[in-house]
């Protein structure tokens, strides 16, 4: 046996007793540690999507029903302004002369 292989050999050894005493552990078992990791960072941040998407979703809902009473405010003094005899009409400017106030 040459120097090579007893240094496989004590290597393989040693592994062996690390691994059985808990300080290294298999591949397999690694593999699996690091994909628990990896499933538990993945529902923390769906969890925070989801969080997000119901904030935007609510800000939505709010902006859609500010606009619509915008757009109904707006529409009921159209018809107000369109009602005979509701708004008076202003003189129109004369020309060259600057209005009460101004700084021209």
């Amino acid at each position: 046996m040459d120097l090579i292989e007893s240094w496989y050999i004590a290597d393989g050894r040693r592994l062996r007793a690390l691994q059985e005493a808990g300080e290294i552990v298999g591949p397999r078992i690694s593999q699996s540690e690091r994909l628990k990791a990896q499933v538990a960072e993945n529902k923390e941040r769906l969890a925070r999507q989801d969080e997000t998407v119901a904030e935007l979703t609510a800000f939505k809902e709010h902006a859609v029903s500010h606009l619509a009473a915008q757009h109904y405010e707006i529409v009921r003094l159209r018809e107000q302004a369109a009602a005979p005899g509701n708004v008076r009409r202003l003189p129109a400017a004369r020309p060259g002369t600057a209005p009460y106030g101004s700084c021209s």
